[in-house]
């Protein structure tokens, strides 16, 4: 699977609502909001959190990914995923780590987006091409967080279109990422 980055990637953060704007698939923006639910005044939700049951339309686009930090540095590990990304990655993903799975510059492209997302806490957004079969993804990679500090495992939400084209390459990485608190008046 070649991976086609056709322009410069703009890798500077942007603001919370810049980056939900630059999100136009609805099962991604129904992905971040279900998980904006989740997370209420944290930097992120803990998977435990996370019930199937209250997205079962969403499913089939969604990968939980564990973050393993070991000796020889972080890895990633595929928990779930969805049957949707399964079809078009080509082969079972389940139980698999993305280091097994991938290689050269798509393996290092897709480290880079959870290592971005681990390091600074925040949720990443890409679209990207596949020259060869003129197959747009865009991904939206959310953190989570098992003790409410450091993030542990990754839920992602990934579409796959059809494309006449090759579109410009984006990556959106949300800025000074804190939770938002709207004061509430009293009636």
């Amino acid at each position: 699977m070649n991976h086609l980055l056709s322009s410069p990637i703009d890798t500077g953060a942007i603001s919370a609502a810049r980056f939900l704007a630059q999100v136009d698939d609805q099962r991604l923006i129904d992905t971040y909001c279900y998980w904006d639910r989740l997370r209420g005044a944290r930097f992120a939700p803990a998977y435990a959190e996370v019930d199937p049951v209250d997205i079962p339309k969403l499913l089939r686009y969604l990968l939980v990914t564990d973050v393993e930090s070991g000796p020889e540095g972080r890895r990633y590990r595929y928990r779930l995923c969805g049957t949707e990304v399964e079809q078009h990655f080509g082969r079972a993903m389940k139980g698999c780590y993305i280091d097994t799975l991938m290689e050269g510059g798509y393996r290092s492209y897709i480290e880079g987006l959870y290592d971005r997302l681990v390091n600074e806490r925040s949720p990443v957004y890409s679209v990207s091409s596949y020259e060869e079969r003129l197959l747009q993804t865009k991904r939206l990679m959310l953190p989570l967080s098992s003790d409410g500090q450091t993030v542990d495992m990754v839920l992602s939400a990934q579409v796959f279109i059809r494309s006449s084209g090759l579109p410009n390459s984006v990556l959106a990485v949300q800025a000074g990422f804190e939770p938002q608190f709207e004061e509430v008046g009293g009636e």
